[in-house]
């Protein structure tokens, strides 16, 4: 397995690369922006080819590279059905001006649920529903490594004060987060990276969620 962050667009997204060195295959998690200028240079240089697309949530800064990265590779696009309508022109339209302009939609090729599996090559990428960002948000999960969207970040977690959020919902994937078995290589959708084991012990709004439940 291999992993490269390309960090993109004006909110410093982290878009993901993840191939199967066995087969050339790979995935892009959150093509949010800059497509012909960092994406595509880096999955040149990455050398596989990209056979799926794979959204942890609908927020402008996660997709608007979306429709160029599917004019070019022609991969499978891949979120939760719960944000599937924010693909649409019209839904990042409501964004005005942070959204941007000039958002080319390409909708969803595969509508995933919670429990699904994705392949890319012989990796299986599990998906697991993690709403409080977005009542869709996903985080994926493949061997030691959690994409972690903006469900999860190094010391704190995403906003729930959006369209979609909810705070109650956000603890809740949070504690099922902390309760995984084991622990990850965390890459979240911005900032750096982190392990699981460490937000267990350190992040202050993951150490409520799991009190919250007692």
């Amino acid at each position: 397995m291999k992993i490269q962050v390309i960090p993109v667009g004006p909110l410093a997204t982290n878009c993901y690369l993840l191939g199967d060195e066995k087969t050339g295959e790979c995935a892009i998690i959150d093509p949010g922006a800059q497509a012909e200028r960092k994406i595509f240079p880096a999955l040149e240089e990455f050398g596989m080819k990209c056979t799926k697309i794979l959204l942890t949530h609908g927020h402008f800064d996660h997709v608007m590279a979306l429709r160029d990265v599917k004019d070019k590779t022609g991969a499978e696009i891949c979120i939760h059905k719960n944000d599937a309508p924010m693909l649409t022109e019209e839904y990042q339209s409501t964004w005005k001006a942070l959204a941007a302009r000039g958002y080319r939609q390409a909708l969803a090729d595969r509508m995933l649920e919670d429990g699904d599996t994705v392949q890319v090559g012989n990796l299986t990428v599990r998906v697991m529903l993690t709403p409080g960002h977005t009542q869709g948000s996903c985080v994926y999960l493949c061997e030691d490594a959690m994409f972690a969207g903006d469900t999860l970040f190094c010391g704190g977690c995403g906003r729930w004060d959006l369209d979609g959020g909810d705070a109650d919902q956000m603890y809740d994937s949070l504690r099922r987060l902390a309760a995984l078995e084991g622990d990850f290589r965390v890459f979240p959708g911005h900032e750096e990276a982190t392990t699981l084991e460490h937000e267990r012990q350190t992040n202050p709004v993951m150490t409520y969620a799991m009190k919250r439940c007692k």
